[in-house]
């Protein structure tokens, strides 16, 4: 998804890049827009004009340094969010992974080289006092 406003009219349009074979039947049926963490509007769909990208334009009221978060919700799970600030670009994040699983995923590189090192250094522990 990507998010842009304009000033004049106030308004944001959302790009939305949704692939499916059929529009009617597997869509984004819920779009939710709020600023400054207020929700100011909530439209529900029942199909998506086309079956790849699209976009949706909306009027809002905001100011720059406002905050603006748009999240798509699809009809058969799964949602998506953009956030920009106006006059400034995108929202920063909260600091922390943005990818899921990514804490577990270091978690078992970190186990897997102490074991790796654990297995070599007693294989070159045992060459060396054989020889």
């Amino acid at each position: 998804m990507n998010l842009s406003y304009h000033a004049n009219p106030s308004s944001i349009t959302v790009g939305i890049s949704h692939p499916v074979d059929d529009p009617n039947v597997h869509y984004i049926s819920k779009v939710v827009v709020e600023v400054n963490d207020t929700i100011v509007i909530t439209e529900i769909y029942t199909s998506q004009p086309t079956a790849n990208n699209f976009y949706y334009t909306y009027n809002i009221t905001a100011s720059t340094n406002d905050k603006v978060k748009v999240t798509a919700t699809c009809n058969q799970g799964g949602s998506a969010s953009v956030c920009l600030i106006i006059g400034v670009g995108s929202c920063p994040t909260d600091g922390g992974p943005q990818i899921p699983g990514y804490f577990g995923l270091w978690v078992v590189v970190g186990i897997s080289v102490m074991i790796f090192l654990t297995v070599n250094y007693r294989k070159l522990r045992n060459n060396t006092t054989q020889t």
